[in-house]
């Protein structure tokens, strides 16, 4: 069996002390094929490059701005970025979208001015979209406001199979349609293992196998039995096995089908 973990943090400094070994050793040896690093801020894209040129074929860069940071996106990133995008290295943008648990580092306003921007320049370049929607308790009205201006805004002019995931999927089976409609997947992470998160789980049975990939988030969210520790890819495997039971699939097709669906969406070979 091969996985992928499709979202990842691995220049995070909680990984200073053992990156290499992690990616040369711990991945391997727990069938992580490849590892998606996600640049989530001006001042991360550089690394996130920079790992997956020391890793080629390993790390894979997703290149965006998390809408916590994107006051820290100004006119002087625009041409970067964009110029980052044509390489031929990114395979999407993101993490994108929009977050109301931080609103005091940037108001709703902010975030939906540089979310745009991110979707005129993921069209610009042709590439997917991975979407990062937090809502504040109960309130989805997040969800409301982030398809709408997908709705408006977002031309998906991604040839690929897939334009984009929803990324850390943690909403009803109403949100997740919604996506699903957008032609997007359904990033599944160590938050599907949690107890309180049933509704999650109900969700994502009835989207089915055929519309997930799996994901850490590291070094954030690790799974249920795992939690107060640092997260890492190679607890993807643990992930897919809770995943695979409440499904009630082989743990085989569950990874042969997320591992598919993560090299389309990213145009992995």
């Amino acid at each position: 069996m091969q996985f992928i973990d499709s979202h990842a943090h691995l220049t995070d400094p909680a990984f200073d002390a053992d990156r290499d070994v992690l990616i040369t050793r711990t991945l391997p040896a727990a069938n992580i094929i490849k590892s998606v690093e996600i640049g989530c801020a001006p001042d991360e894209w550089q690394p996130s490059l920079a790992l997956a040129e020391q890793y080629p074929g390993l790390i894979v860069p997703v290149l965006g701005v998390h809408p916590e940071y994107c006051v820290k996106f100004t006119d002087k990133h625009i041409k970067t970025f964009q110029q980052f995008l044509k390489g031929p290295r990114v395979a999407a943008v993101g993490e994108i979208g929009l977050d109301y648990t931080c609103l005091q580092e940037a108001d709703k306003q902010t975030q939906q001015v540089v979310f745009e921007q991110m979707i005129t320049f993921a069209d610009e370049a042709k590439l997917p979209l991975v979407l990062h929607v937090r809502r504040e308790a109960e309130d989805y009205s997040v969800y409301d406001d982030t398809f709408s201006l997908l709705k408006h805004s977002w031309k998906k002019s991604t040839s690929r199979p897939y334009s984009g995931v929803l990324h850390c999927f943690c909403a009803r089976y109403e949100e997740a349609k919604k996506a699903l409609d957008m032609g997007m997947l359904l990033g599944i992470n160590g938050c599907f293992t949690y107890k309180k998160n049933e509704y999650i789980r109900q969700a994502v049975k009835k989207a089915g196998v055929d519309k997930i990939i799996l994901e850490t988030d590291c070094p954030y969210l690790s799974p249920q039995g795992k939690r107060g520790t640092r997260n890492d890819p190679s607890n993807i495997p643990l992930i897919a096995q809770f995943v695979a039971d409440y499904l009630d699939v082989p743990l085989e097709e569950l990874a042969e089908k997320t591992t598919r669906q993560t090299k389309l969406l990213y145009a992995l070979r």
